[in-house]
Parts: C-alpha cells; sequence; structure tokens
C-alpha cells in the first residue's frame, strides 16, 4: 500500500509542480518531497499516532528535505514545497465541511471543520518549526 501510494504521490506532485510552473530538474527533486512527506506520514500512522501527528511529521520531513535541497539546487524552499506538499492537503476536509453545511448538519459540518483546521494547523507547524530551525542554524554559522 505504502508503494503505490507513494509512486501515485510522485505522479501527482510532478503534475502540480507542472501546473504551479516549476522548470527543469526541479520538478523530480519536487515529486521526490512529495514521496517524502507521504512516506513520513504511512510511518507515523503505521506507528499508531493520531493524524494531525502524521501530517505534521510529514510536513516537517518535507519541509526539512526543500530546506537542505534548495542550497545545492539554487532554488528558493518554496519551490521544492508547495508541490510536494499537495498530497498531504486537507482539501477533502475542506469540501466535507461545506457538504454537511448545505446539508444543515452542523453537528458534523463544525466536527470536519475541526479537524481540517487542526491538520492544516498540524502543516502550518511543521513548516514553521523546521524554517525557523533552519534561519537559527544558518545564521549561527560563522
Amino acid at each position: 500500500m505504502i508503494i503505490l501510494d507513494t509512486l501515485f504521490t510522485f505522479f501527482i506532485t510532478v503534475s502540480f509542480a507542472i501546473l504551479f510552473n516549476v522548470r527543469g530538474k526541479l520538478i523530480v527533486y519536487s515529486a521526490i518531497g512529495g514521496c517524502i512527506s507521504i512516506v513520513f506520514y504511512w510511518i507515523t500512522m503505521e506507528l499508531g499516532y493520531t493524524y494531525p501527528v502524521a501530517y505534521f511529521i510529514g510536513t516537517a520531513a518535507t519541509a526539512l528535505y526543500s530546506e537542505v535541497m534548495s542550497r545545492p539546487l539554487k532554488t528558493t524552499v518554496p519551490t521544492l514545497l508547495v508541490a510536494a506538499l499537495i498530497r498531504l492537503a486537507p482539501g477533502g476536509g475542506v469540501y466535507y465541511t461545506m457538504f454537511y453545511l448545505i446539508k444543515s448538519d452542523y453537528t458534523n459540518a463544525v466536527l470536519k471543520g475541526t479537524e481540517t483546521f487542526i491538520t492544516a494547523g498540524a502543516m502550518a507547524l511543521g513548516i514553521i518549526i523546521v524554517s525557523t530551525f533552519s534561519m537559527v542554524i544558518k545564521s549561527t554559522k560563522i
């Protein structure tokens, strides 16, 4: 399951990298980042952690990869990071939140909306923590 999902993630990330005007070999590097995100997500889920923790770990791993690879590839971190995180984006949660709101099922809308908000927050926190540590490490180098 993990291997098949990783393969699909590679092609999904390539598609979105092209859509986001990522050029040349950076498309492949972005797709590798997408694969890293889903592998770390699945490993964390297999270890029994909750969805927010799995999203945090998957996002943090991809953010770290993007930070490390941006220098030798002479590109910006978002060039690699944005398309790589598409597979983890909680779009389904937003869809179902709106779906429940339209059906006037407010209980499920609040539950799904809260879950989606927590998931997106975990992803944002993963990016922020890695980015902050990266800036601290870069600023302390002599």
